[in-house]
């Protein structure tokens, strides 16, 4: 009887939670987006590939809510827009989208619109 409980008990207790899939790319339920969850703090590849040749050791991207085929990356000291996105670099604003506000090093361009400035 006790082993009949055991078997039982195995049987519908599913899979243990670490061995669970968190989704496209791994990305655990905490929010970290896709692109980040194989490197934490990283910068998305799409994104990396807008600053050009030389990646700033702090890269700052200005984001409109509203409109995710463009961003403004901090570059050389100046905000200079990006437009025309893919659509997998527009995927990966989406998901910067959801992370924190950073203060920007320098003022935003003035757009009419509230930036959300992320910092990688």
């Amino acid at each position: 009887m006790i082993l009949e409980l055991f078997v039982s008990t195995c049987l519908f207790a599913g899979p243990p939670p670490h061995a669970q899939a968190h989704g496209r790319g791994g990305a655990k339920a905490e929010g970290v987006p896709p692109g980040l969850a194989k490197k934490p703090g990283g910068l998305p590849p799409g994104l990396a590939k807008k600053f050009g040749r030389r990646l700033p050791e702090r890269p700052y991207v200005a984001l409109d809510p509203n409109r995710m085929d463009r961003a403004w990356f901090l570059i050389g000291g100046q905000w200079q827009l990006k437009t025309g996105l893919s659509l997998q670099v527009q995927a990966e604003i989406r998901d910067a989208l959801r992370l924190p506000l950073a203060p920007p090093p320098i003022p935003l361009p003035k757009v009419g619109i509230d930036l959300h400035v992320v910092a990688f």
